[in-house]
């Protein structure tokens, strides 16, 4: 049986089973494929020039930056677009934990930059007309500022004596090669590698100032520089380095500042009184399985006619522990968090009235596998960039506070239940002990090719040039 709570969360038996289920999943193998494709991976010219395209594209990186925190799960962050309003175009925002007040105001004033710039003439204090590029340095400068907390933390991770060995061997490798002289493509990355060093002697409480010529070097690792990377760090099936991956963190905050300043060039009337409608967050809630010393043998018995002791005995093996109920147990002790697009799929499906013509959602970082399943299944629809399909325990549905909306989530929910359990089942007779390659949370940022401006083509400028580099001295 189910319960309704004051609050309007869905509890009872469906969803403890789901849970469950969930949490077994999880530790069987927490990643359930490879990431999907979506806006974000396609090729940097497809669709580039739709209106459309331009939009998702800046929901993604205005989702991007409401993301603030270090510890980026705390503060994902869904961002819907809805036009026609009266009132102006509304950003509809929602984040895991909420979005306090402080934050508010900051966004605000990007979004204030971003209408001054989709106006013909954003003047400087000598009355000059701004450049596209000036356009988006002045924005990048207000996002640095904004993603402070989570730039430090990116920053703190890249900025290791072991990272700063590992590249300094390569530079030195790359200097002894002839052949970079010979190759101006080769000779532009030796160079771009050569301001490597910098970054990684970098305070991550450097001014923001500082920091900024620093991230638009960073993003053309992701879009310019990849393949030599690759063929550096991962010549056969190797991995990239973590501290690459950090690179292209980096960067995607210059990827963002370009796409929104590209819409709001391209698209000025969108950005005429457009303004923020915040979603507010559910409560997190505990879950627990208390005294029941059998939990995990009771799963087992509904989804296989196996020897359940006999699978007891493999799971503890692979978990490493004689007592597998235990183990089963202390997964479950979980604080259960409604995830920012959950958050919006229920705020449409209770004002359905003000669903967005665009049935797409921006996201911080990619879309977890619960919220990928869950969407699909949902009658709105709605799509993001990419999944990692990756399974968090920890995933609640949204509350529901109309009868009809609780209908149609307890059915999706209860569906969702089926699937994990037919998957779960699977796996328990095919898969035991075979885990996939972990997956990225975080997008790559867009594609700058994509993002960038007619007038702001930034690698295929003077400053993509291997002579016309930046100056990266720490004193910029």
């Amino acid at each position: 049986m189910n319960k309704i709570q004051q609050n309007g969360a869905i509890t009872g038996d469906t969803h403890k089973r789901f849970v469950k289920v969930a949490t077994l999943l999880s530790l069987i193998d927490p990643v359930r494929g490879e990431p999907t494709v979506h806006s974000l991976d396609m090729h940097p010219h497809e669709n580039a020039r739709k209106m459309e395209s331009l939009q998702k594209k800046f929901l993604d990186s205005f989702a991007l930056i409401c993301s603030t925190s270090a510890k980026s799960g705390e503060t994902a962050s869904a961002v819907c677009m809805e036009q026609g309003h009266p009132t102006g175009t509304v950003l509809r925002l929602a984040r895991n934990l909420g979005v306090p007040q402080q934050l508010l105001l900051l966004l605000n004033e990007v979004l204030d930059e971003l209408s001054a710039a989709s106006s013909t003439r954003l003047l400087t204090r000598n009355d000059t007309v701004l450049s596209t590029q000036q356009k988006e340095h002045r924005l990048l400068l207000k996002i640095v500022n904004l993603t402070r907390l989570r730039i430090e933390s990116i920053l703190q991770r890249l900025c290791t004596p072991r990272n700063q060995q590992c590249s300094k061997k390569v530079i030195d490798n790359l200097r002894e090669d002839n052949v970079v002289s010979e190759d101006p493509e080769k000779a532009g990355f030796a160079t771009w590698m050569q301001r490597l060093p910098v970054l990684m002697s970098l305070e991550p409480n450097a001014e923001s100032d500082v920091l900024v010529p620093h991230i638009q070097w960073a993003s053309r690792a992701k879009w310019v520089y990849s393949e030599h990377l690759e063929a550096l760090f991962c010549p056969g099936e190797e991995e990239l380095p973590d501290w690459i991956f950090q690179i292209y963190k980096l960067g995607r905050y210059f990827a963002a500042a370009k796409a929104m300043i590209k819409l709001a060039i391209k698209q000025p009337f969108l950005f005429s009184s457009i303004h923020i409608e915040v979603i507010n967050a559910p409560d997190q809630e505990r879950f627990t399985l208390r005294n029941d010393l059998t939990a995990l043998k009771t799963v087992l018995q509904k989804l296989t006619d196996v020897d359940h002791e006999k699978l007891m005995s493999q799971l503890g093996q692979i978990w490493l522990t004689e007592d597998p109920e235990l183990q089963f147990r202390q997964a479950c002790r979980l604080t259960l968090t409604v995830h920012a697009e959950m958050q919006i799929l229920s705020f449409y499906d209770h004002h359905p009235e003000l669903t967005p013509r665009l049935a797409f959602m921006g996201t911080s970082k990619k879309t977890c596998f619960l919220c990928h399943r869950f969407m699909s299944r949902h009658p709105l629809q709605m799509s993001t960039s990419a999944s990692h399909q990756k399974l968090y325990p920890s995933w609640m549905p949204a509350p529901c506070f109309k009868s009809d909306v609780r209908k149609r989530h307890k059915t999706l929910l209860w569906e969702l239940s089926r699937y994990l359990e037919a998957t779960t089942a699977r796996d328990l007779e095919t898969r035991l002990g075979i885990r996939r390659r972990k997956n990225l949370d975080s997008t790559a940022g867009p594609s700058l090719t994509t993002s960038g401006s007619i007038a702001s083509d930034w690698w295929n400028s003077e400053l993509a040039n291997p002579d016309n580099i930046l100056d990266l001295n720490p004193s910029v």
